[in-house]
């Protein structure tokens, strides 16, 4: 079995260089809920949250070379030159039977792997910015496939100052792995010249333009809350007097408990953390968006009841 663990140990080392920014939807509610944990800070002028997390491609192959994007918000009052992406990634399960008998009988310290990256982009108070790395994750080490389930915490430090965490599942898919490399463009046949004569020949050409992609809106992250607050009712299972509203970045969000029952609250795209709703809950949305929150309880049969909620940015009630 001793001979199991360093193999053990470079299959998390690997993973945690490969796709330890991302999470896999479809199998996320089935490992760890995602949790977002503030930090304390010193300096309380500089601040910034994680506002997405995003795998490119999403559904990550062992062996495949993926890019991961983090779009950074700056919600403080000074201007962030320097990030710092601190990871820890622990494996939970591993799909290959033999390299899971020798994972559970290893420690958390064996099982967990820390790696940090640096960048240096600019990112002005109110504004977002993106960060990305590519890697390539290994199929398979020593015959032993790496897919399997990990649970990945990411802290977030500017300026040298640790601002978020955030605790989060991802899944290594197994299959064999895609290439994604762009389509070579073929080089135009050579016109042979004439031996006897030369014509000079003029036409007429059109130009056709080629369309530039919409590019996606940048979220837009309100720096204070607005101090508007919305109530919304759980009454027999259901969200009411409506299941859609649309509110403004900064606006809270009130949900009233009218059941004895407790409730959980889950975002579809785990886009906030999970509530547990007894009484009353409150959420200030600080980030456009569309939001879907499910409302689970237990015992629930059938597809959860949802709450729609789009978030925008007012730049008129923002001047105000």
């Amino acid at each position: 079995m001793n001979k199991k663990f360093p193999i053990i140990i470079l299959i998390i080392l690997i993973v945690a260089l490969s796709g330890c920014t991302g999470s896999d939807s479809s199998n996320s509610s089935k490992t760890t809920t995602v949790e977002v944990q503030k930090i304390e800070h010193a300096n309380a002028n500089l601040d910034a949250k994680v506002v997405d997390v995003k795998l490119v491609p999403a559904d990550v192959r062992a062996g495949e070379k993926v890019t991961a994007e983090l779009l950074i918000a700056n919600t403080g009052s000074e201007t962030i030159t320097n990030e710092t992406v601190d990871i820890k990634a622990t494996v939970k399960t591993l799909d290959d039977a033999l390299a899971n008998i020798a994972l559970k009988t290893m420690s958390e310290e064996q099982k967990t792997r820390n790696y940090s990256m640096d960048f240096n982009t600019e990112i002005k108070p109110g504004t977002n910015g993106k960060i990305a790395a590519v890697f390539n994750t290994i199929e398979q080490m020593q015959g032993r496939s790496l897919a399997g389930t990990y649970e990945i915490t990411i802290t977030l430090s500017v300026n040298g100052q640790k601002v978020e965490a955030r605790i989060m599942p991802i899944t290594l898919k197994s299959g064999t792995p895609r290439e994604f490399t762009p389509v070579p463009t073929p080089s135009p046949t050579p016109t042979p010249i004439p031996t006897t004569s030369i014509s000079v020949q003029t036409t007429e050409t059109t130009e056709i333009a080629t369309p530039t992609p919409t590019p996606e809106p940048t979220p837009y992250v309100a720096a204070t809350p607005t101090g508007k607050n919305v109530d919304i009712f759980v009454k027999e299972d259901r969200y009411y007097p409506t299941s859609s509203i649309t509110i403004n970045a900064g606006d809270m969000v009130i949900i009233v408990n009218k059941e004895l029952s407790d409730y959980t609250i889950v975002e579809m795209d785990k886009k906030i953390p999970d509530m547990v709703l007894r009484v009353r809950n409150s959420y200030i949305f600080n980030t456009t968006g569309e939001y879907r929150l499910a409302l689970r309880y237990s015992g629930m049969r059938g597809e959860p009841n949802i709450l729609d909620i789009n978030v925008i940015h007012n730049e008129s009630n923002a001047s105000q």
